[in-house]
């Protein structure tokens, strides 16, 4: 009896925790799965190239065998190529995450903390919670919502054999492609809307460097360097979203080299938005490899330079592109938010021929 009491208040304790994330209980979620995600604490992980095979394989172990067959492709399926960021269909590859229990999303959750940094982890959860607010009075909603992200395993998750990752939802198409040590994480598809919100007593901004740093790099633009980083008086959108593979727009913007230390310093960190989503030790080699090339790349920039403007930007350079814009859609422009990240040299991490 004494050991029953000491598991409920254990019980107790470990609710509460979960609860204090957000300062609500599970009323504040509009489901099970956003819950879930919104709250739970994901095991550590060294993410070396066994811990992610293993997260992942222990994932797989917990579903039935109908739902290892939704979840599982193989690793040269054209499958692949047909992510999206538009609200999930229902007939789209995966198992989404409305379909799993409560010990089937943890390890979900495991999963995915062991395939991205926690910056990575943080905003793919951030931005399922923000897809929630667009849920008419929390009712389920064709689509959208953290109940309709999906997961795929391309191959068989292994810590030297190549296989793939893939979360699909709406304003997230995340492609990586593993083998050993080397992660790729081009093409992917991150957005959000909103830009900011809250649940409980936590604000939530899934982008805010994303935006601010941007702000921030183009208002230290010198007058020349701006004559030639503006590209338009209005924003444009991103060219090189889902179906767009293979395509390398022409450079357009300032070129690098023309920037002081401080500014290719703040491009740097903008940059790092993206590739710090990915494990310390791929995103550091990633990095160098950017940096590198940073002389070879381009800055352009559309609309007002001033902050909190309605803008899209691009950056590309050999192995990058990266491409950032607001959205009409919702009336708000800044708090809908589109970006793509790719590298035309290495897309599906070669996976894909």
């Amino acid at each position: 009896m004494r050991i029953s009491v000491q598991i409920l208040f254990i019980a107790i304790a470990v609710l509460a925790v979960s609860q204090r994330a957000f300062g609500q209980d599970r009323s504040a979620f509009v489901s099970d799965a956003s819950y879930i995600v919104g709250t739970y604490t994901p095991q550590k992980s060294d993410h070396s190239a066994k811990s992610m095979a293993d997260r992942a394989n222990a994932f797989l172990k917990t579903l039935s065998a109908a739902q290892k067959q939704k979840v599982m492709g193989s690793i040269n399926s054209e499958i692949r190529r047909q992510w999206t960021n538009l609200p999930a269909r229902p007939d789209a590859d995966g198992i989404k995450m409305s379909e799993l229990d409560e010990k089937q999303s943890k390890a979900a959750c495991d999963m995915m903390a062991a395939l991205f940094s926690k910056q990575g982890y943080d905003k793919m959860v951030n931005i399922m919670l923000a897809d929630d607010q667009l849920l008419r009075n929390g009712r389920p909603r064709p689509g959208f919502g953290t109940d309709n992200f999906a997961i795929v395993i391309f191959g068989k998750p292994s810590a030297t054999e190549a296989w793939g990752f893939q979360l699909d939802g709406h304003h997230v198409g995340v492609n990586l492609s593993l083998e050993g040590d080397k992660v790729c994480m081009s093409p992917s598809f991150i957005g959000t809307q909103p830009a900011k919100f809250s649940i409980g007593k936590k604000t939530i901004q899934p982008f805010q460097n994303e935006s601010g740093v941007a702000y921030k790099l183009a208002g230290s633009l010198t007058f020349e360097q701006l004559k030639t980083a503006i590209i338009s008086d209005t924003r444009g959108n991103v060219r090189l979203g889902p179906g767009q593979d293979g395509r390398v727009p022409r450079k357009t913007g300032v070129q690098v080299s023309s920037f002081s230390a401080k500014q290719k310093a703040m491009l740097v960190k903008l940059i790092s938005q993206w590739v710090n989503d990915l494990p310390a030790k791929q995103a550091a080699t990633r990095m160098a490899k950017i940096e590198k090339e940073l002389d070879q790349t381009y800055f352009a920039w559309s609309g007002d330079k001033a902050p909190n403007s309605d803008v899209s930007y691009v950056i590309q350079g050999p192995s990058l592109i990266i491409e950032y814009a607001c959205q009409d859609l919702g009336g708000k422009p800044l708090e809908h938010l589109h970006s793509v990240y790719r590298d035309p040299t290495n897309e599906y991490g070669g996976q894909l021929k």
